[in-house]
């Protein structure tokens, strides 16, 4: 299964089933593997042994129980997910953080820079990472958000979208406003985390596409030396009350959805995902 921003595509990503374990995976070239993480489960000791003393220290100063939880989590898994692409051990691996905080695996002594992009993200107890083998120089984003119902999401979308997003938000139904919202934010999210600016690149300079059933893609934009036809963008299957998308520089990728290493549920509940808010 490819994706790539042409309308007949329409919003295949968020039919998908739930992932697969990661026993099932292996590196591949030319796909765009996404991982999700459990970020309720307890701290384990396996968790806390992966860190660097410099991360360990940034948890620990983290007083919401819950937000440490997920700092430790979202951490460990994604060691152990790059580790799998690179066949090193998780405690090994060595990062760099941007300006903007992204994160970026150091060139190995040996072996030189990782043949590999990642992105991570994590809201509420779901961690995201998307990671393009093979594929250094891409850009990737992607961006999974909690939804909270009942917001002012309309004052929400005139301080944060553009003028021709608003004006697409304006005519929904207001029944549609909350999965719309999210459509539009995690989508807009996804394509500031691949090109890695923050909101220093404000999320009002670029439109993305949002209605109900209508493809997922970069319309507009202002920055310098972009253009639209270089980004793909899909939404990602992800539990109920969540909305996840991912945006990459290049072209159309087939799309594998697994669970972290220590990340799977129970058997039993191991079904298909609901639709997406």
């Amino acid at each position: 299964m490819y994706f790539d921003a042409r309308p007949s595509l329409g919003d295949s990503g968020a039919n998908m089933t739930r992932p697969q374990l990661a026993n099932a995976f292996t590196p591949r070239a030319g796909v765009l593997d996404l991982w999700e993480i459990d970020l309720a489960r307890p701290i384990s000791e396996s968790d806390r042994n992966l860190l660097t003393v410099e991360e360990t220290a940034k948890a620990d100063r983290i007083i919401i129980e819950s937000k440490q939880r997920q700092s430790y989590r979202a951490r460990a898994e994604l060691r152990r997910i790059l580790a799998r692409y690179l066949d090193a051990e998780p405690g090994a691996l060595c990062f760099a953080y941007g300006e903007q905080g992204k994160p970026a695996l150091l060139p190995d002594p040996e072996r030189g820079p990782a043949p590999l992009c990642f992105n991570l993200s994590h809201s509420g107890t779901v961690g995201l990472v998307g990671v393009i083998f093979g594929a250094a120089d891409e850009q990737l984003g992607v961006d999974v958000e909690e939804a909270r119902p009942g917001r002012e999401f309309a004052s929400i979308a005139e301080s944060f979208f553009a003028p021709d997003e608003v004006e697409v938000f304006r005519r929904l139904p207001s029944t549609e406003h909350t999965a719309a919202f999210y459509r539009a934010w995690t989508r807009k999210e996804a394509y500031l985390k691949a090109i890695g600016t923050g909101l220093s690149f404000a999320s009002s300079a670029f439109s993305i596409s949002f209605g109900r059933g209508e493809p997922a893609r970069l319309l507009r934009t202002e920055r310098a030396g972009d253009h639209p036809s270089r980004w793909r963008m899909i939404d990602v299957p992800c539990p109920a009350g969540y909305a996840a998308a991912a945006c990459w520089s290049g072209a159309p990728l087939e799309l594998r959805h697994y669970f972290a290493p220590c990340s799977a549920p129970p058997l039993a509940a191991r079904g298909a995902y609901p639709p997406s808010i």
